[in-house]
Parts: C-alpha cells; structure tokens; sequence
C-alpha cells in the first residue's frame, strides 16, 4: 500500500500500488480539475509532491525540467513508489462526504507554518466552509460544518460599496482607476473578514478550519471583491473575466481562512447574470424539469430572470435599481425592527405591522409592495402613479420640499420622488417578464410556477404583486417565494459537488435575452410605469 498525505489539509490516503496519484485523491472526495479527463493532455492537474523521487516524472510541455526536479507532476499520470507528502495543488473540488475509510480529516494549524497536527487528546475537529452571498444591497456569510451541513453561524450586513453608488453601473464609474478599484475590494474583503471572525468566534471555531468556499454574487460584485478592473462588464459588448464553474484560491478575494482554502465559483451565465442566480436555481427543482414552464425571478438590484420551457433555457437582467429594497428613498429600510412589512386600509384608516412590532422607522420591500398596492385601492394614488390630492389624502398629506408626499408615522414619509423610483423599478421587472416570455414562446397563464426570490418575508401577499402590475393578471396562485436563493444555493453547493456538476453541465445551454437590443423594448417599459 501506498500512503499519501495531503498538506495543508492534514488528510491521509492509503491506496494500491499502481494506481495514481489522482484516483487516490478521489478515494477521499477530492477531485482536480483536469479538462481532458485525465488523459493527461491538458495539464491542468499539477501536484508538487514530495520526496520527488518516490514518483516518476510526468513529461509534459508546460513542465520544465526544473518544475519536475522540484516534484511537480500531474497527478492524472502519475504513480507514486513510496510514500509521499503531496504539499500544493491547484483548482480542485473537495467533496466532504463520510469516507469509507473512516475520519482522516486532520485540519492545517498555525497558519504559515508548513506543519499539520491533528486534534488534541479528547477534542475533534471537522472541516468548514463559508456560503458568501455579496449582494449589491446587503451582503450574508453562513459558516457550515462540511460534515454534517449544519450552519453553525451567520453574519449579515449592508454592502458597504453603497456609499459609493447604489447600483453596479455607478460603482463600475467610481472604480475606474487602480486605487479606487482596490479600495472598493477592501470595502467588501474587510466586511467579510469581519464576519468571518464574528462567526467563527460565536461557533468556537477556528479560521483555519475553513478550507472551502462557495460565493454568490453578480459578475460585477465578483470582480470588485477581487480587485479585478470591471470597465468591459459596464460596456456593450459587455466582457467579464472572472471565470464561473471552477475554483479559485481563497486569497484571490482577500478571505483570513487556511492558506490552502478554494473558492467555488459557480457558472457565470452572462456579465448581468452571476454566480447568484446559477447558485439560486438549485432552489428551484422544477427549473431542471424537462416537462414543466417555470419562471425564477430574483427581485434584487439587477432584476436578473431565468425562465425554463421544458428544457429550453432563456435569462436575462433588468435595471430594477435598489428601490424594492428600501434603498434610495425616504423612508426605505433593511428588513430590522421597526421596518413597515405590511400595510393595511381598514376602517378608514392606513395601519401598519412593523418587524419586531416595534415603532415605525420607515418601510423595508415587503411592505412597500403592500403599501402600493393600498394606495391604488383607495385612490390615495393614481395608476399614473400621481398621488392624489390633499382632499382625498385627508390627514395623510403632506408637502415636502414642495412635493406631495404621504406622511404615515412622526416625521416619515413616502414621497411623490419615492413613488417614481418605485415605478421605474416595476417597469424594469415586469419588462424583463414579458420580454423573456416572448422569447420563450409562450403566455404568462401556461406558466406552472413562479419562484420569486429576494429579500421579502413571508408576509408578502402575491395578489398585491398583481394589484401593482409587476406580474402578469391572474399568476399570483403561481408564485413561491423562497427567500434568499444565492446563499441557499451557495450553502448546497458546498456539501453536494453532484449539484456543482448539474450546474456546470447544464447552464451552458442558456440562451441570453438582451433586452435593450429587441426593438419592442423601449413601448413596453414606457406602458409599464404604470400601476
């Protein structure tokens, strides 16, 4: 038998004389990537190894006699003699499912040292992972047990690249030098560092337990949290050049976890639709469904969409703009006590349910949605999206800076200015849906499911979509809303790498649906301002 141990990771393999270095990572869960299949063509599965002599070089082009006297080989060809110490190795997925060779998972300690020791008398120790989800808006962690699956913390907060732009186009402008493009990257690497060490210290873990990751994110969150020059994503023909389905190391993005920790990226499927969305659909199991119409809209800050005409798969992006999410207007909140996520118009009056029952502190997206849909039945505003007069708005009205605005709490309002954000942002959306539906050749009624993602509780009632013409008239007993799908998805992603080859081999056949390019555009966004 041949046994091999893998550093940093502190993993030990027993395995048959004869057999390669890359079979017998695989015995443990780990797969390198190797484009040819391990033909040993492509020269993608390098491994330093050491002693160099207990393996037989592996002559290839890209080797150099210099590289295979220090021990690199690739790992698809190679056959170990002795015992070995295999010290690096590049892009590879590790799969952390029970071994059949019972638990060898002995994780990297003191970081830099070189040195791997396993646990302490009485103390065990598994491996960690990260779920990321950088959003535009808001940005979440989840540190997972890699084991079992359980999350055993998360950290949540504010983007904080907002204060240099609301939307991916503003900051695109604002990074455009080499000193702003590292300052945004440190804006989100600093804020995640945080959480990790936040989370890790309410699960009495240790960063260096963290050995992989899995990120969701838009193409243009991605390159910003790696520092990378995003220019070509915010111009037709609209390139990116961070690469979706494949790993990257954790220092890429700046992570304080295990030096050897990876970074899984899942498929990018345009420069507007990211790792967010691909990751996402794995909450929607009927989107894989060769038999069934399937709609999957994520209402955040870019709108993206992927619709599913069994098996034939169109996406694509729309401008929403950060309003549905509370950003940008007067009284517009994260989902936190205090925030208005329902509204309702009994007894002649405007009544509020708030998060936390607390006071009203302004409004966050489920209750603006609701307090649209209020408005309209009640006349309080018109479907122009022109609020009504002060003999109608009674003792609602308001002048702010010399526009009409609602007030509903001390000193709160929802102003005429809010209003037109608010229908800019539904324009966008329901543009994008009928758009996309177009392309796919089909009616809104023969849809079977609606999955609506995003940032709105349960408390959302689907017919106030409606009410407001964000969705198309009679599909509200459509829709499932199922939250935040990125760090969902992302979370999946970590503990099952068969959903990694499910998104990889399939989401290459998505179609891209440029909306601005298609000549009916700019009639339907126009009539779909209004309410």
């Amino acid at each position: 038998m041949i046994h091999i141990k893998i550093e940093p990771l502190g993993i030990s393999v027993e395995m048959e004389k004869g057999k390669t270095i890359r079979e017998g990572l695989e015995q443990v869960g780990i797969r390198l990537e190797s484009p040819c299949g391990g033909l040993g063509s492509c020269g993608g599965c390098g491994v330093w190894v050491q002693p160099a002599v207990n393996v037989p070089p592996t002559p290839h082009k890209n080797i150099s006699s210099s590289k295979a006297a220090e021990g690199f080989r690739l790992a698809c060809m190679a056959v170990p003699e002795g015992d070995i110490t295999i010290r690096r190795m590049d892009r590879y997925v590790y799969d952390k499912k029970p071994l059949d060779q019972g638990d060898r998972i002995l994780l990297h300690r003191g970081r830099g040292t070189g040195k791997s020791t396993g646990p302490s008398a009485g103390e065990k120790r598994q491996a960690k992972g990260l779920a990321i989800d950088i959003g535009t808006t808001t940005m979440v962690l989840l540190l997972v047990d890699l084991e079992t699956g359980e999350v055993m913390a998360s950290e949540a907060g504010l983007n904080p690249q907002a204060a240099n732009g609301y939307d991916v186009v503003s900051r695109i402008h604002y990074a455009n030098t080499d000193l702003r493009r590292q300052e945004m990257a440190t804006l989100v690497q600093d804020t995640l560092n945080r959480f990790i060490r936040d989370a890790c210290a309410k699960a009495s873990v240790k960063a260096e337990e963290i050995i992989d990751i899995c990120i969701g994110a838009n193409t243009t969150m991605l390159q910003m949290a790696a520092g990378m020059d995003c220019a070509s994503i915010g111009r037709s023909p609209f390139h990116f050049s961070i690469k979706g389905g494949t790993d990257y190391p954790a220092s890429l993005f700046g992570l304080h976890v295990n030096e050897a920790a990876k970074v899984y990226l899942p498929p990018v499927m345009h420069a507007f639709v990211g790792t967010d969305i691909s990751a996402g659909l794995l909450l929607c199991p009927e989107f894989f469904d060769t038999e069934k119409i399937v709609l999957f809209i994520d209402m955040g800050t870019n709108g993206e969409m992927c619709l599913n005409v069994r098996g034939n798969w169109f996406t694509t992006s729309t401008a929403a703009g950060p309003a549905f999410e509370g950003m940008g207007l007067s009284s517009g909140m994260r989902a936190s006590d205090g925030a208005v996520e329902k509204v309702e118009f009994t007894e002649g009056k405007l009544r509020f349910a708030t998060i936390g029952g607390k006071p009203v502190k302004g409004i966050c997206g489920s209750g603006i949605i609701d307090f649209l849909a209020v408005l309209l039945k009640t006349g309080f505003l018109e479907t122009s999206g022109r609020m009504a007069g002060p003999e109608t708005l009674g003792p609602y009205d308001r002048n702010i800076d010399g526009q009409p605005a609602i007030q509903y709490a001390e000193g709160i309002y929802l102003t005429q200015k809010d209003i037109r954000q608010l229908q800019l942002a539904k324009g966008a959306v329901r543009t994008g849906i009928d758009m996309i539906l177009k392309k796919g050749g089909i009616d809104s009624q023969e849809l079977d499911r609606i999955y609506l993602a995003g940032g709105f509780g349960n408390y959302l009632n689907p017919f106030n979509l409606e009410a407001i013409k964000l969705l198309p008239a009679r599909t509200a007993n459509k829709i499932v809303f199922c939250g935040n799908t990125s760090i969902e998805g992302a979370a999946l992603l970590l503990t099952d790498v068969e959903k990694r080859r499910l998104l990889e081999s399939g989401l290459g056949r998505m179609v891209y649906v440029a909306l601005a390019a298609l000549p009916e555009f700019n009639t339907s966004f126009v009539a779909n301002l209004d309410f």
